[in-house]
């Protein structure tokens, strides 16, 4: 029987963790870009990600609102300096020979918990959002939803 050498399940593996990693980066990109209020008028890139239909039927001033609620109480947006740091450190990391799994593992966790965050702050400003409307502000939400199916 042939040893054919594992080179290439190496290899899958690490494009697999470069994906990861470049996945992760770009949420964090947009989580800051929207946090931060940079981003075209429209909802923040992770609310509509997140809350689908029912981020898309909030009119302009009731994102603005969420978007100011979720910049009062949560996770400070990453700078660009703060970010360049992460993805260099990630990109040493995958330069490491021996490449060390666990301790990329950890890094990942790491953004993962960040990005966690960021989705439970957005929850929350959207429940506290909706909690603060009138019953016929939010039965003219659930109109605007029932007619999206």
């Amino acid at each position: 029987m042939d040893n054919v050498p594992q080179k290439p399940r190496r290899i899958w593996r690490v494009v697999l963790v470069i994906s990861l990693a470049l996945n992760i980066a770009v949420a964090g990109v947009l989580t800051g870009t929207a946090l931060s209020g940079r981003g075209k008028d429209g909802p923040p890139a992770r609310m509509t990600f997140a809350f689908g239909p029912l981020g898309r039927i909030l009119d302009g001033e009731d994102r603005r609102a969420i978007s100011e609620q979720m910049r009062r109480n949560g996770p400070r947006p990453l700078t660009r300096g703060q970010m360049n740091r992460r993805l260099a450190t990630l990109a040493d990391a995958l330069r490491a020979d021996p490449f060390d799994p666990a301790g990329f593992a950890v890094m990942l966790d790491g953004l993962r918990d960040r990005t966690m965050q960021v989705q439970e702050n957005a929850q929350g400003a959207f429940v506290a959002h909706l909690a603060g409307l009138t019953p016929e502000q939010r039965a003219a939400l659930a109109d605007r939803l029932e007619r999206k199916r």
